[in-house]
């Protein structure tokens, strides 16, 4: 490890994310032409859907962070349209980044880009950007791999999707106890 005064800004805070997480992964650290590159590149597996975490940081001045999950499934060349479809569905649900499908290569991918300018981030302030894309691909992975890999089609797969989400609240609200009785 270097010593405190020579680690860089975004290394301390990728330290601390990492260590809030429980993880031992090695930073990798780069230095381009203008400035440099500090990354973090990690499988990951979230409510059974696995891929690769990486988390891009941009040293000052620039101070952007980008956020990555590669899922481990491609989408079959034939159901890239609909890999865009339901993307597109998903995107306008999501609260925080965006999916994209490659066109080249089939890969699926969640993307967040934080410009962390006159603020002070934090390894929570990774956390708190990143996580809740985590939770995306945790929540629609059967999704996309089921339009990725088989012959559903993305409304057919959002149908399913959302009854399932539709059951699930209904039966959670009957567990705690329905609703409020009236005195």
């Amino acid at each position: 490890m270097n010593s405190k005064k020579n680690i860089l800004k975004y290394q301390a805070i990728l330290e601390d994310y990492l260590k809030d997480k429980g993880w031992e992964d090695e930073l990798e650290i780069k230095q381009g032409e203008e400035r440099t590159f500090v990354t973090l590149n990690t499988g990951v597996t979230q409510d059974g859907t696995s891929g690769r975490l990486i988390i891009e940081c941009a040293e000052p001045p620039i101070d952007v962070v980008n956020f990555y999950f590669y899922l481990d499934v491609k989408c079959k060349p034939a159901k890239i349209d609909q890999m865009t479809i339901l993307l597109n569905e998903i995107n306008t649900r999501a609260e925080i980044g965006h999916f994209q499908v490659f066109r080249d290569g089939g890969y699926i991918r969640w993307k967040n880009k934080v410009d962390f300018e006159g603020s002070q981030p934090t390894g929570l302030s990774i956390t708190q950007n990143c996580d809740p894309g985590m939770v995306l691909v945790g929540k629609y992975g059967e999704v996309i791999t089921a339009v990725a890999l088989t012959k559903q089609s993305a409304a057919d797969a959002l149908k399913e999707y959302d009854e399932e989400q539709e059951v699930k609240e209904k039966a959670d609200f009957s567990s705690e106890g329905g609703a409020p009785t009236e005195l």
